[in-house]
């Protein structure tokens, strides 16, 4: 079974379709896309239709190219006809410089569709395509990776309990990803970013640092923020995720009042984050933040040298 069948013109595969390709399946989606799924010998017509049948979603990249072709112009009417069948959305439209416009001149039923154009860049696209496929998580596409997080909404406290709730950070990618960073955006009048209590699981192997008799890890960055609007935000960074593993946070509301967040990730990288010491004693990290924010505190794990 696929995850998704790309249905496009050829004309467009240099520009967007190939790249497009690659970047679903280095993130773990099995891709039916002709030059990953045709082999020398096989009947055109039937891999596709194996392919069309076989797909749980069908990515669509509409141009003036698709709409001059009958091939694409098939596996459309296939598409379609495969959601009126399971009576569900299957077909995920990407605009490649096509207008509105001249794609309801062509099809209305399309044009009414929400689609993402391909003039958002390629990280934009991956990422709505992920949010669709995977309707629980939310996702972070950047430098070649994408990122799930699930659960994106959660509960801090009922006014009376404490909640804690377990974050799951996936790397979809099969390469490394580094200094991945997490917004914890808070909802509750008076509950401030230094009294959630926040848990990480640990780094194998760890990334420690001796200054002194204080042994300091540098996976674990949190930032205690305030917005420019006055909202409560944590940020934690984590160093490092491994090719298509998981992290786990932990995140508990201290504060008896009733509260909730919101919880994305904001940004991923492809070098890990450095970390600078001088003369054995001092110790610091590089990070910048995605937006403008007043940081309050700044807490990195450490324990005592035994």
């Amino acid at each position: 079974m696929h995850d998704v069948f790309i249905c496009h013109a050829s004309e467009d595969k240099d520009k967007i379709v190939r790249q497009l390709a690659k970047g679903l399946r280095s993130a773990g989606l099995d891709v039916w896309y002709d030059e990953f799924s045709l082999k020398l010998g096989d009947s055109l017509r039937e891999s596709i239709d194996r392919g069309l049948a076989d797909s749980c979603f069908g990515i669509v990249v509409l141009s003036q190219f698709f709409f001059s072709k009958n091939w694409p112009i098939a596996e459309l009417n296939g598409l379609f006809v495969k959601e009126a069948a399971y009576g569900e959305k299957k077909i995920i439209p990407i605009w490649h410089e096509i207008t509105q416009s001249e794609i309801v001149q062509y099809s209305p039923i399309l044009a009414d569709r929400v689609a993402v154009s391909t003039s958002a860049g390629i990280d934009t696209i991956l990422e709505r395509i992920f949010d669709t496929i995977d309707s629980g998580s939310q996702h972070k596409s950047g430098m070649g990776r994408v990122i799930a997080i699930t659960p994106t909404s959660i509960r801090l406290h009922s006014g009376e309990w404490e909640v804690q709730t377990p974050l799951t950070i996936t790397n979809r990618s099969n390469i490394p990803s580094y200094c991945v960073v997490l917004k914890i955006l808070i909802h509750g009048q008076g509950v401030t970013a230094s009294s959630l209590g926040i848990e990480v699981d640990e780094q194998i192997p760890p990334l420690e640092k001796e200054i002194g008799n204080i042994i300091i890890s540098a996976d674990q960055l949190r930032l205690n923020c305030l917005s420019k609007n006055g909202q409560q935000i944590v940020l934690i960074i984590l160093h490092t995720i491994k090719a298509n593993s998981s992290r786990t946070i932990s995140v508990k509301g201290t504060t008896a009042i009733n509260s909730s967040a919101d919880v994305t990730v904001v940004d991923v990288n492809e070098n890990p984050q450095e970390l600078l010491t001088q003369e054995g004693q001092e110790l610091a990290l590089i990070f910048k933040p995605t937006e403008d924010l007043n940081v309050k505190g700044i807490s990195l794990k450490m324990r005592r040298k035994t």
